[in-house]
This record gives C-alpha cells, structure tokens and sequence, in this order.
C-alpha cells in the first residue's frame, strides 16, 4: 500500500492482494445496500472507502488492476456528480491498456457522461491558473494506470486511491494553492502515525509507505514497557461466578495486552498554546475486533468502565489495555467504532459483565504486581517508566501475534465478596524475549520504608573518689537485695505489681508482704509506726538514687550489669531509716 502526495493531491496504493477487487456493486447505479452477497463478509459495499473519501476530498479517482494489464477499472467519487435525486458514483471498465487513452476520449466525449466529463477536466488543470483540459485530465489518468501496471507488473491485484481538491476548510481564497499543500502534508503525517496503531495484526510480507515513508506496524512493542500477553477465559452467557474455574460450552479465550506507554507518560499535563490542564495518563483501553480487522474502541480513561479506582493518581501511570478479540467473539456496532452487548441474542449484559470483571482482575494485579516493585511508591514507579523514553527498539521485531511476550502463570481465587483475585504468593513471571522494556525491581525499594531508631548514649556518671564509701554501699545492696528479690525481680513485675516503700496503698499497688505472708512492718513497734509518716518517702529516695562504680554489683533486677548501682530500701524501722539517711548525707 502506497499513499503519496502529487500536485496537491493524496494517492493510496495497495498491492500484493490474491483477490479480486470490486471498486463499486454496479457500473452506474450505485446503491448503499448492507445486504451481503457473501455472509461474514467485512464492508458494506466499499461504504467505508466512499464515505472516507468524500470527507477527505471534494474529488476521488479509484484506479484498479483485477488480474491483468487487460482489466483495469476507473471509479470516480466527486462532489459535484452528487444530487437531491439521488448518488452518482460513476465506475467504468478498459480491457487494452496500450488504447487507454483513446477509450477514455470516446466514453467521456458521450453526452450522458457529460458531467463525468467536466470531473476529469478538472483533473486536468494542474496549477490554479490553468484551465480544466479534458485531454490533459485523460493523459494522468492514463499515468497513473501505467504506474501501476509497470510497478507491480508481478501483483495481479492493485489499487489506487487519488484524492484531489483536498478540504481546506480554515484556508482564505487568496492563499488557497499554499494551504492545500500544508493540509495535504498534515494529513500525510497523521496517517504515518495513526496507521500503525489502528492495524494490530499486519503480515511482514504486505508493503506499506505514507509519502516516502514505509510503515512498519510494531507501535506498541514500541511504546510499551513491560509489554505483556495474558488470555483470559470469558463466558458470552453463563454468568462467571457460576461453578468457578471449570470450563463450560460458551466459554472462550481472549488475548489481553497490557504495558506502560513511555511516550504518553513524559508527554506534558498541559496545553502549549491554551495553558489549560489536560489528562492523558490514565489508564487506557483500546479494542481491535477481527470482525472488521482493525481498532474499533479507544477509550482514554477506563478506569469507569473496569470499576477500578478513579480517584487520585491510581492507574495513572500511562497504563495501557489491548483487548485483541481473535476470534470476533465480540458483537460490534453497523459503524464498527464500538462493542454493543445489545446486538447479541442471548445473554448479552452477562457477557458484558464477565468480560470487563475478568479484564478488571488482570488489570488490577498487574498494576499491583509491578508497583510493589518499588515499595508500592507510585512516584517511583512513574520515574522508572519515564527513562525508557530516548531508547530505541531493535530492528527485526515481529507483530504482536508473533511476539513472544511476558506472561504470568497464576491462579484465580473467587472471595467471600463475589470477587476475582490473583494469588500474587502463587504467581510466576515467564519473562519473553520480545519484552523489550523491563522495569526490574530494586532491593532497597522491597524493605518497607521507615525511619532507623536512633541509638541513645547512656547518661554521663561520676566517680566517686571514696573508696570506702563504694564497698560499704555494695554491702548492703547484697544484705538488702535478699528481702527484696521477689518485690523487684522481672516475674514479680509482670505479674503482681507491689507497693514500693512508702508509696500509699490508694495507687492501687498490693501490700508489702514477704513469703509467708506476714507484713513487713508486723515486726515493728508502735512508736515506729506512729513515725512512719516522717519517713515514708526515704525509701523512694533511696530507689532513686544512683551511683557509679567500676566493680559489677547485682542490680535491683538481680542481673549483673555495669549500671549505675541502685540502692534498694532496708527494713523498715526509726532507727535504721535515720542511720540510712545520715549516711546518705555524708556520701554526698
């Protein structure tokens, strides 16, 4: 297929096609007609192609060669044959391409082709300052078969497609000429862009250019990172969550393709010329239908449509979904630019509904499945996608029927709440070799973030220049820590929390009993105890009070460490409390 600019005009060229081509359903009475002479045939009788070139161009020229140098065919598409009595698409056969010219000239020169006629002189006027020449306009025509026949003297099937007084609707008179040549170019463009991407099986051997360039229909292994194949089985009528897993008659298998555009991610989130915000990296989903051999929906923003989540940056790192129905199991609107559940016979809202709930699951943990990557960190997923945008891809891929793409080995789980899951611990990678573009995990990125506890430095301590004073203070630790072990020791701690000396009973500790039973202040007399008030805080002095020593002592835990020591309370009583505090006042 060729399609190249000449004298402000557009041609289309196809070859290398092993059937017959049909331009029009009859010579002169062209009629819109959607019954088919052949069933599950695609088309409407060249519609398409019609409607494609009357909004393209006020005048079309199909040129077709069906077998040989001797049948060729003449189709013409213009304007102004059109009326309110009805549509004039004039079609006309030549068997003698050496006579090409001079049959031209007697069927055109006929009275009833006049109008026809006037069409091919008006072809004939080159510049804007000629005037219509019906010999001229014939001698072309005549070119362009000869093209073709000499080209491609070994393809028996060809067509061409000529479109001229391309629209241009913004351009003022005066400069008419200039801007029908920029519109002309920009069309080019936009067909060497968009081709690739609405055609997603194209066979190596079919031959494509737009103007001078040769398309080669690899978009998405292009513009794909972590390009992926999932199929998927989908039930047209028995809902999905009747008898789970187990495969039934109106089940089939379809290809799902899912990958990170690299381009639409670095594009930017605002208009150049406007400043106003615009969206262009939300999931979406595209829908090529083997019905009618190419791109039938592109949906932006799925995320409504698959019932993901539609909130925030979610699904919002230029994921892509291809749905490649292979086997045309999905129903397809008359224009064939949508799927509509309604034109099936039974069951269609169960289809609908099994399939967008099973692309919705696979969408879901592979979204998952990579952002977890890096810590579930979508910033740096994004980051990731993004430096792939200055590679390049090597020569020689293949078409995405013949890639050999990741794919995932998991198991479906149906919950509690109707839903489909993926088990991500039961799930392997099958990495391809076609997968270009990987988006490899990063060890740190797998640890949970979170801030290291900072270590604390032990308090500074003072040494005491008092010898004496250490090793009369470590006697009675050791004397004191006897009566005391089962009040301070871990178990007793955790278990049954006692009252420390002089701490009142209202705190909601238990009394200060020994082993047997009995209270530690039994033993004391009744003035001691009348005074007790006095020195009901001593011992709580005493707990508190630290001080350092070289030599390991046995704590208030009963552990040996190189804390400060802790001088636990003695017993109870006037006598030994003034002692203690007296002695206390002269180590300090």
């Amino acid at each position: 297929m060729t399609l190249r600019i000449s004298r402000q005009e557009l041609m289309v060229r196809g070859t290398n096609f092993i059937f017959r081509l049909y331009i029009f359903p009859s010579l002169l009475d062209a009629k819109f007609s959607s019954d088919k002479v052949t069933p599950n045939t695609i088309g409407e009788n060249g519609v398409g192609m019609k409607q494609a070139a009357a909004s393209l161009s006020d005048m079309t020229f199909v040129l077709v060669k069906n077998g040989s140098n001797e049948e060729l065919e003449l189709g013409i598409v213009a304007r102004v044959l059109q009326n309110e009595v009805g549509c004039f698409l004039p079609c006309f056969k030549f068997n003698d391409l050496k006579n090409l010219s001079k049959k031209m000239t007697e069927v055109f020169k006929q009275s009833q082709y006049a109008s026809v006629a006037n069409c091919v002189a008006e072809y004939g006027k080159v510049t804007t300052d000629d005037v219509p020449s019906l010999d001229k306009g014939i001698e072309r025509l005549c070119k362009h078969f000869g093209d073709i026949c000499k080209k491609f003297h070994n393809n028996p099937y060809v067509f061409e497609v000529i479109l001229d007084k391309v629209h241009d609707r913004n351009s003022k008179q005066a400069s008419r000429a200039k801007d029908k040549q920029a519109t002309v170019a920009e069309i080019i463009k936009t067909l060497q862009n968009d081709i690739p991407m609405r055609y997603l099986h194209i066979d190596e051997t079919f031959k494509f250019s737009v103007g001078k360039k040769e398309l080669t229909f690899r978009y998405w292994q292009d513009r794909l990172v972590e390009f992926t194949e999932i199929e998927i089985p989908v039930r047209s009528k028995t809902p999905w969550h009747k008898d789970f897993g187990e495969d039934i008659p109106d089940q089939y298998w379809l290809r799902i393709f899912l990958g990170f555009d690299r381009f639409r991610i670095a594009e930017s989130d605002v208009e150049p010329e406007t400043g106003i915000k615009k969206a262009n990296k939300q999931c979406s989903l595209y829908i090529y239908s083997r019905m009618s051999g190419r791109l039938i929906l592109r949906e932006k923003d799925c995320r409504v449509r698959l019932k993901l989540s539609a909130g925030g940056t979610e699904f919002c790192q230029a994921l892509t979904v291809i749905i490649d129905d292979v086997d045309g199991h999905l129903p397809i609107n008359p224009t064939k630019q949508d799927v509509v559940f309604s034109n099936q016979s039974q069951g269609g809202d169960t289809h609908e509904e099994n399939l967008y709930t099973m692309i919705r699951t696979v969408v879901a943990f592979y979204y998952s499945h990579h952002k977890k990557k890096y810590g579930g960190k979508k910033n740096i997923l994004t980051s990731k996608i993004s430096q792939f945008v200055d590679r390049e891809l090597p020569d020689g891929m293949k078409s995405c029927a013949n890639c050999k793409l990741t794919t995932y080995k998991a198991e479906w789980k149906q919950t509690n709440t109707n839903m489909i899951r993926v088990e991500h611990s039961k799930t392997v990678e099958v990495p391809g070799v076609d997968t270009v573009f990987r988006l490899l995990p990063e060890e740190k990125a797998l640890q949970s973030p979170g801030r290291a506890a900072r270590k604390r430095k032990p308090p500074p301590t003072k040494k005491n220049s008092n010898p004496e004073a250490e090793e009369e203070l470590e006697a009675a630790n050791k004397k004191r820590s006897k009566k005391d072990t089962k009040r301070h020791s871990p178990t007793g701690m955790r278990s049954t929390p006692t009252r420390a000396a002089g701490r009142p009973k209202k705190y909601g500790y238990g009394d200060d009993s020994d082993d047997n039973g009995q209270s530690d202040s039994e033993d004391t007399s009744s003035e001691e105890r009348g005074d007790k008030d006095k020195t009901k805080n001593v011992g709580k002095s005493c707990l508190d009070l630290c001080m350092s020593s070289d030599d390991e002592s046995e704590s208030r835990y009963g552990k040996k460490s190189r804390n400060p020591k802790v001088i636990s309370p003695g017993p109870k009583g006037k006598d030994s409390n003034e002692a203690l505090e007296n002695r206390i006042d002269e180590l300090e």
